[in-house]
């Protein structure tokens, strides 16, 4: 259970992330932790994650020094690892900062015999992540599922890679049964991001690859 309680801030942003994922509201006071929260929501290997999971004790500088990871995060594979997360810039700028994490990258492991990465922004792909937020919205949409058989069908049954528009059109060329469609066919690309290339920015002219198609 997070140990987090959030306050108002004037400073930083603060709030509540809706996980699909875990199916619940998670607290973030940064919009760099909003941001690592949508990417583990598009990792496959990401089983659950939460967010300031305990807080630990260690010596910094002869003093006894009070700690909170920002993320638990837990694997496929059982492994589980905890996450720092901080901008680039603010390591860079700030000599006690790089000697506290210094310390914690040894005292986390040791304490808690998991893995421990300080996570940056530089570390997220700016396209990747814009991608991630735009299909986020479509995580929640109300079932249904006529919609999605056809969706799925298409897409099951296709021979080719084909272009978002001309997967829309297959289905119908009616423009307001298109405006219909289209969120669900978001949806669907949401639930399987291996569908399209997440690296480049997704437009109606990005192309779908059937791959590994589940539904």
């Amino acid at each position: 259970m997070s140990v987090r309680k959030l306050k108002k801030s004037y400073i930083s942003c603060v709030g509540y992330f809706k996980s699909c994922k875990n199916n619940k509201q998670l607290a973030f006071d940064s919009i760099l932790e909003r941001e690592c929260f949508y990417y583990l929501e598009f990792d496959d290997e990401v089983i659950s994650y939460e967010e300031q999971p305990f807080t630990m004790y260690y010596e910094l500088n002869g003093s006894k020094t009070r700690y909170t990871p920002d993320i638990l995060v837990t694997y496929r594979n059982a492994s589980q690892k905890l996450y720092e997360v901080k901008y680039q810039d603010e390591i860079d700028s700030d000599e006690e900062l790089q000697h506290k994490l210094s310390i914690l990258k040894d005292e986390v492991p040791a304490q808690k015999q998991m893995s421990f990465e300080v996570l940056t922004d530089l570390m997220l792909n700016d396209t990747y992540m814009k991608n991630c937020t735009f299909l986020y919205k479509y995580a929640f949409l109300q079932k249904n599922d006529d919609l999605a058989t056809k969706i799925s069908d298409v897409i099951k049954n296709q021979n080719a890679p084909i272009s978002i528009k001309a997967l829309l059109e297959s289905i119908t060329t009616v423009q307001n049964e298109q405006l219909k469609v289209i969120p669900y066919l978001w949806h669907e690309v949401f639930k399987n991001s291996s569908l399209i290339n997440m690296d480049e920015k997704i437009t109606m002219s990005s192309v779908i690859y059937q791959g590994e198609y589940n539904e």
